[in-house]
């Protein structure tokens, strides 16, 4: 555990937001390169860029202030420390696909074009973030004999790596989509569909091994919850983007 990047007097950056700006760089990297592709224009992948970045930090922050509300109820002053890490990636996604959808209606652009498009770059990002959880010490998984279990200075026994394991599953899916990419064109929903059900099967699954989380009533985690919704909703655009596409090969769908 390597928390902090560089210390210059009082002044400490963390290893955490590094790690989460190098991901978000390398992200806009690739959806720049693949929305180049398709012809978007430059000032419109600029706008929607700034724009998911921001909604989805803030739905991310906002997802992970609720998870916890109470720590934050009697800890207020730590709300606004975003270096010290706290944010919760299910928030992030479903804040960005909201502002996604609502931003390229009005821009009268194809939402689905640019989801399938993000879907190839947002995977690599969120693999190079979860190295910033690993090194900042949060999101750890349960105690453990297994042979990849990692002792943290704070924990008495090993752990799961649990940031290791989302970061490994992540680049599956990243090399997952982009393989998707040469045999289905951005539009059609299948790309954001995949990355959807993937991401949603990784945070369920994984989730049962880690330690720092709180069940609910119904026994699951609440990310887990958020997880199977997800889940729902990337089965959803899966069916009716099959339905589409043997509709307009004039196909029947059984």
């Amino acid at each position: 555990m390597y928390p902090i990047f560089v210390r210059i007097g009082n002044f400490v950056i963390y290893w955490y937001g590094v790690l989460v700006a190098i991901g978000v760089f390398i992200s806009i990297s690739v959806f720049q390169k693949e929305s180049q592709k398709e012809g978007f224009d430059e000032k419109f992948i600029s706008q929607i860029t700034f724009w998911t970045i921001i909604f989805g930090i803030f739905g991310a922050r906002l997802l992970h202030i609720f998870v916890n509300i109470f720590y934050y109820i009697l800890n207020p002053s730590e709300i606004f420390k975003l270096r010290n890490g706290g944010l919760a990636i299910e928030g992030a996604v479903l804040s960005s696909l909201i502002f996604i959808v609502i931003f390229t209606k009005i821009k009268k652009i194809s939402s689905i074009k640019i989801l399938d498009t993000m879907s190839i770059a947002v995977p690599i990002g969120q693999s190079i973030g979860r190295i910033g959880c690993f090194l900042n010490g949060c999101c750890y998984g349960k105690e453990t004999d297994f042979i990849l279990g990692i002792k943290f200075p704070f924990l008495e026994k090993k752990v799961h790596p649990t940031q290791l394991y989302y970061s490994f599953f992540n680049i599956l899916l990243f090399i997952a989509i982009k393989k998707l990419s040469r045999y289905f064109k951005k539009g059609e929903g299948i790309l954001f569909s995949t990355y959807l059900i993937g991401f949603s099967l990784i945070r369920y699954f994984v989730d049962f091994l880690r330690g720092d989380l709180k069940k609910t009533s119904i026994d699951l985690y609440a990310t887990q919850i958020i997880g199977i919704i997800i889940f729902i909703i990337g089965s959803g655009v899966l069916i009716f983007s099959i339905i589409k596409k043997d509709r307009k090969h004039g196909q029947t769908f059984i």
